[in-house]
């Protein structure tokens, strides 16, 4: 039996050679017998430009999740404990030490540059001198951190100039505060316990302090919301002069006091749709008069403030997680431990990663995370950073979707830089889908659906 089917095959001449040719670019491609192929690129195309950078292990960043709180908010989705003892907590960050310890072994973390770190919650804020300088320790023996961006949440009347003083001491520079909202009765509306006048307090305490930049979150759409008290929360917010003010769309998620209080018992009413849309376009319209700038499509800055961690993170730099429900990415792998703290604990007793789920990312998933996040997010994204990673143009790739958002108004007509335009940013997450969308059917279909 023949090792292949050679019933196709002609022996002979050029003129054989040229009816097995194939075509490209409209001409024929003749069948030749070359040498066979072991390696990709050729040898030819290699160069020292990159030496340097394979000789230097690429940098990390880290998230520490904290999830105890000493309130529960009705709009909050993520994984948190109503703080009881200090016992709880030192249990809690005597694991997270052990973890850290772990997976800077397993993964050989110790030698890769720190970034930025990023420590959030659930509320850091309620963390003791004592449980923070443990953990700090730890990260220190553990990771190679060398003044990176450090950031930290914190809430309003959970921390004094004693505490900001050794926060800073230990490397903070960076601190978020999570307001909300600068009107008492949409707080009191959400379950928060703080005022308003607390907020501002916080706020100038912080300032008092020195040595931080300051972040304040807004929420859009919360319960009892309306023009008049979103724009008091805005003139508050300008007065505080923050170095940036992110304003983020509430949702309402299933797992969530406002989901059951809204949808189910219609205990409250929340702004629709139309109404938050008109929040937003005001709050643009505010910021930019008051000297603000876009840093993405909800953060603004009125002295050039920029947040490296996530700046790091959405251009793919590895984010290593820590704590119970904590998201990361180690290479191509996304992962997220275990959100039970009492299974989160039973694993680290037994000495193996917190490990809930993963997920590996393929090319296609790289192209459009890239897309979605750097593309939509960072506002403009010039196509030669696409083209050094990915290796081709993705002005190319998607023409249709680019022009019809350019003729509909949500990117300007650029041939060299995605660039949102005032409208584009209003509504950048369709944006952002509409990009993935057309890159996932230029690319082939996958599993993955746009549910966002």
């Amino acid at each position: 039996m023949p090792v292949f089917d050679h019933s196709g095959y002609v022996p002979g001449s050029l003129s054989e050679l040229q009816q097995l040719a194939l075509y490209r670019n409209g001409a024929p491609q003749l069948p030749t017998r070359e040498e066979f192929y072991t390696n990709y690129p050729f040898f030819k195309y290699w160069n020292t430009a990159n030496n340097d950078r394979f000789l230097s292990p690429e940098p990390i960043n880290i998230y520490i999740h904290i999830p105890f709180c000493i309130q529960i908010c009705d709009y909050c989705f993520y994984m948190k404990e109503l703080i009881q003892s200090k016992d709880q907590v030192n249990e809690y960050v005597d694991h997270l030490c052990k973890e850290i310890e772990m997976v800077s072994e397993r993964f050989n973390l110790r030698n890769r540059t720190v970034n930025a770190i990023y420590i959030g919650g659930g509320t850091p804020s309620v963390l003791t001198e004592t449980q923070f300088k443990k953990l700090m320790e730890t990260l220190h023996r553990h990771h190679r951190i060398d003044e990176p961006e450090f950031a930290f949440e914190a809430e309003p009347g959970t921390f004094s100039k004693n505490k900001l003083q050794w926060l800073k001491e230990s490397g903070v520079n960076r601190i978020s505060i999570g307001v909300q909202s600068f009107d008492d009765e949409v707080i009191r509306l959400s379950s928060r316990k703080h005022t308003s006048a607390q907020a501002i307090q916080s706020i100038a305490t912080l300032q008092e302090t020195g040595g931080f930049e300051i972040n304040v979150d807004l929420l859009s759409g919360l319960a009892g919301e309306t023009m008049s008290t979103w724009q008091r929360s805005l003139d508050t917010a300008l007065e505080q002069h923050l170095d940036m003010l992110t304003i983020y769309k509430m949702k309402t998620y299933a797992n969530t006091t406002f989901f059951k209080k809204a949808v189910h018992t219609k205990e409250i009413e929340l702004p629709s749709d139309i109404k938050e849309i008109a929040f937003m376009e005001r709050a643009l319209e505010k910021l930019f008069a008051a000297g603000y700038n876009l840093w993405t499509t909800f953060a603004f800055t009125p002295n050039g403030s920029r947040s490296r961690y996530a700046e790091n993170t959405w251009r793919g730099q590895d984010l290593v997680a820590y704590g119970a429900s904590s998201f990361g990415k180690i290479g191509n792998f996304n992962y997220q431990n275990l959100n039970n703290i009492h299974l989160y604990y039973q694993k680290i007793r037994q000495n193996a990663i917190p490990l809930y789920r993963t997920y590996y990312m393929t090319v296609k998933d790289m192209i459009v995370k890239e897309l979605l996040l750097c593309g939509v997010r960072l506002l403009s994204y010039r196509k030669t950073e696409f083209i050094a990673k990915f290796g081709f143009d993705y002005f190319q790739l998607i023409p249709d979707v680019l022009e019809e958002l350019v003729l509909k108004g949500y990117i300007r007509e650029n041939s060299e830089e995605l660039e949102l335009t005032a409208q584009g940013v209003l509504f950048g997450d369709y944006v952002g889908k509409m990009l993935a969308a057309s890159v996932k059917d230029a690319l082939a279909k996958d599993a993955i659906g746009f549910t966002y």
